[in-house]
């Protein structure tokens, strides 16, 4: 059996004159993805970690980037059959 992958999605909002900023922060930010950009600081970040306790760490350092206003976890789904096609 393999560990499964979790899969995220994270709605964040920054303050619109920060957003550049913020996006390249969140672009350092291990296993994550920038899916959507408003154009008025609402991003949606999608993760693809090993565990829940990466997503919760990611989370958590994305909330403090200067400039973020919120970042909410929108969506979580563990799914084995995705670790199994990653072999």
């Amino acid at each position: 059996m393999t560990d499964p992958v979790h899969i995220a999605s994270l709605l964040v909002q920054s303050m619109p004159d920060r957003c550049a900023a913020v996006e390249e922060e969140i672009s350092k930010t291990p296993k994550a993805e920038i899916a959507h950009r408003d154009g008025q600081g609402r991003l949606i970040v999608i993760l693809e970690t090993a565990s829940e306790a990466e997503i919760v760490k990611a989370l958590i350092d994305i909330q403090l980037f200067a400039g973020v206003v919120s970042a909410s976890l929108v969506y979580h789904q563990a799914d084995e059959d995705l670790a199994s096609e990653a072999c």
